[in-house]
């Protein structure tokens, strides 16, 4: 398949969303933070789009993840209601190795044999985990600090301590890591989404928290809702270069403040000099659509997507190894969307 082809790809498969979503984000004029890892091409996109209308680039990409935040607020037990959420079974040590990603060497370290295999089976058993976590806070308080010190430094380094309210930005929909952050930096956040399942104002912890949909609001996974449900070939494809986000540390190199750690990869960064030409054209698609004052209604958006997402022979084959997910912070692995909805 050669380089034309990727980039007519992009602009058939991305292009009107992209188009729609930079819209409506535009009309907003509010700093973004863009959330990893989605937020790494969105951001892209969105900057290339204020470019063509004349508007200065007012966002930045900011590194965050589920998994990360979770072990981030191991030690504030008001984040036990997100990150204990959803089924496991297995031990304590399996726990913290899978969920939190904490190192083998780590729970080695901190906690006996007798606390490493406790059996656990969520969502059941809750309250006993909750019992067990608060049972070894200053453990958990030592080994999230230097991760806590880091990332504090990191997020004021890009200016998130400035705002009264901070607005990020993501694909949706639930809003897990946007209320995280409200809990670390005791402020307001609004999360601008492409599909939100709460929309609205609610209040979390003391603060005022506010999730937009831009393209769907009020649904959830699992209504019939095609392009929620099947969300996971836009999170396939609008990646970072980077597996999932892990740990920060203060760097000790010169000229160097912030050392950062990844996952593993998946087909999408492994082959990242196709995936660039897909959002190249995707790009070259919203300079066009900016310059000629060209836009998409949320109907037209919709359509676009769910040929894309239900009908076999869409997606060219040379780029099906592109669409796999690692989805480890729920155990399932590296999962492909065409295969799961058995378009291949």
């Amino acid at each position: 398949m050669v380089t034309q082809n990727f980039r007519q790809f992009g602009s058939n498969f991305l292009g009107p969303l992209a188009v729609y979503f930079c819209e409506q984000l535009s009309q907003q004029k509010v700093p973004f933070y863009f959330l990893a890892r989605e937020g790494y091409f969105l951001h892209n996109i969105y900057n290339r789009y204020q470019q063509a209308l004349g508007m200065p680039d007012n966002g930045q990409y900011l590194l965050a993840s589920r998994s990360f935040m979770f072990r981030l607020l191991l030690d504030d037990e008001r984040s036990y209601e997100f990150s204990l959420k959803g089924e496991f079974t297995g031990t304590f040590y399996e726990l913290l190795r899978s969920r939190f990603m904490i190192s083998n060497s780590t729970i080695q370290r901190h906690f006996d044999k007798k606390v490493q295999t406790t059996i656990i089976n969520l969502p059941d058993d809750d309250s006993k985990v909750r019992q067990l976590l608060l049972s070894q806070a200053k453990h958990l308080a030592e080994i999230v600090a230097p991760t806590k010190t880091a990332y504090l430094a990191y997020l004021n380094s890009l200016g998130l301590n400035a705002p009264s309210v901070l607005h990020i930005v993501d694909l949706g929909y639930s809003g897990t890591i946007q209320k995280l952050m409200s809990l670390l930096l005791e402020k307001p956040v609004t999360g601008h989404y492409l599909i939100s399942s709460k929309p609205g104002m609610t209040t979390f912890h003391g603060q005022e928290n506010i999730m937009k949909g831009y393209l769907k609001q009020s649904v959830t996974m699992g209504d019939g809702y095609v392009p929620l449900d099947r969300s996971m070939f836009l999170e396939a494809l609008l990646t970072s270069p980077n597996g999932q986000f892990q740990d920060v540390r203060l760097s000790e190199l010169p000229g160097r403040d912030f050392d950062f750690y990844y996952g593993r990869k998946v087909n999408a960064q492994k082959h990242i000099h196709e995936l660039e030409q897909v959002m190249a054209g995707v790009v070259d698609y919203v300079v066009h659509a900016a310059k000629h004052n060209i836009g998409f209604r949320q109907e037209e958006v919709e359509s676009s997507l769910i040929q894309h997402m239900v009908k076999p022979h869409m997606i060219p084959r040379a780029l099906w190894h592109l669409f796999a997910i690692d989805d480890d912070v729920a155990g399932n692995g590296t999962v492909d969307p065409l295969q799961f909805f058995g378009l291949r």
